[in-house]
């Protein structure tokens, strides 16, 4: 289930109780929890965000809803809802996450340009729903194509060490929270104070996919022991990032802002969405005919995302055609 940042649609739930729509004894309670404060850790209490009470919708039987505090949803995130309640004095509870997200492309004003109606008389009219359920095909064509997200996340990616100064990532990197080596927290940039043997000895690459060491601010093992210190292990080697060492990225990743480009891309594959060979091509059907007309799709319908424009556009974003460094 996704919600848009900054969105105030409710949350919607439907009990069923022995097959069957069924109406709680009282109003769920929903507590929610946010797992993406770091992943390396369970679910725990400290990540509890809120206890709401439900409310029914008396148009349908066993729906109920919630309205998440805008604090909650000011940034991608993923959240996890526990809804709790009793059936007939027998206690439930049901959960499911909730991916708090950004469309690639601003819903009304791709409705004016892709000349969809916005009266429900009009022939070409589009539902907001509608446009959503599109925004989100275009989405993750785009991510599946690319191998990126364009928004901003937290996330963990392990990696493993090459032997260099530099750890490469597969993915857009905008801030370093944690860095740990098999396991062991290396750097720390969330404490308070900040914990760490190496943060201000890191950069970001130039294309923000990796990162480096700068030893010009590491000190010198003979200055660790002259001071009667143990030289910290990560410096014995003459390269940092060790190979066979893992390494557990814990970062903000991703992009500030949706570049024109991927908008662009998202607004056309939004037309392939409502387009009415649409369920042709997810077929992989290659050829049609009748008595009056005849088309049959190339190759690539069935690479990429399935449009050439769009292909065109997302080329520079696409992961493995990317310099990383």
């Amino acid at each position: 289930m996704e919600i848009y940042v900054g969105s105030t649609a409710p949350i919607k739930h439907k009990i069923y109780w022995r097959g069957e729509e069924q109406d709680s004894d009282n109003p769920p309670i929903v507590t929610v929890y946010d797992i993406t404060k770091d992943p390396i850790n369970p679910i725990s209490v400290t990540n509890l965000q809120a206890t709401l009470t439900s409310e029914k919708l008396e148009t349908e039987v066993g729906v109920y809803q919630v309205f998440l505090p805008t604090s909650l949803v000011l940034r991608t995130k993923e959240l996890k809802l526990i809804w709790s309640y009793t059936i007939t004095g027998l206690s439930q509870t049901r959960e499911h996450n909730l991916y708090v997200v950004k469309p690639y492309t601003d819903l009304e004003q791709t409705r004016e340009e892709m000349e969809l109606g916005g009266d429900r008389s009009d022939p070409n009219y589009k539902s907001y729903s509608q446009l959503v359920l599109a925004e989100r095909y275009a989405r993750k064509v785009i991510e599946n194509h690319t191998g990126q997200r364009f928004y901003l996340y937290d996330e963990t990616h392990l990696v493993h060490g090459s032997d260099s100064d530099t750890l490469m990532l597969n993915a857009k990197i905008s801030q370093l929270h944690r860095l740990y080596v098999n396991d062991s927290l290396l750097v720390d940039n969330l404490a308070s104070p900040v914990i760490n043997n190496l943060s201000s000895a890191l950069n970001l690459t130039e294309t923000r996919f990796g990162i480096r060491i700068d030893r010009s601010s590491v000190l010198d093992n003979t200055v660790y022991t002259a001071n009667g210190m143990v030289p910290p292990s990560i410096y014995e080697s003459s390269s940092v990032f060790r190979q066979g060492n893992r390494y557990q990225v814990y970062a903000r990743f991703g992009y500030d802002n949706v570049p024109d480009d991927v908008e662009l891309a998202c607004i056309e594959l939004m037309k392939d969405y409502f387009s009415k060979d649409l369920t042709w091509r997810n077929k992989y059907i290659k050829k049609i005919s009748t008595f009056d007309w005849d088309f049959e799709y190339s190759g690539g319908v069935s690479s990429g995302t399935g449009n050439l424009y769009a292909d065109q556009l997302l080329a520079d974003y696409v992961v493995s055609q990317v310099m990383l460094l």
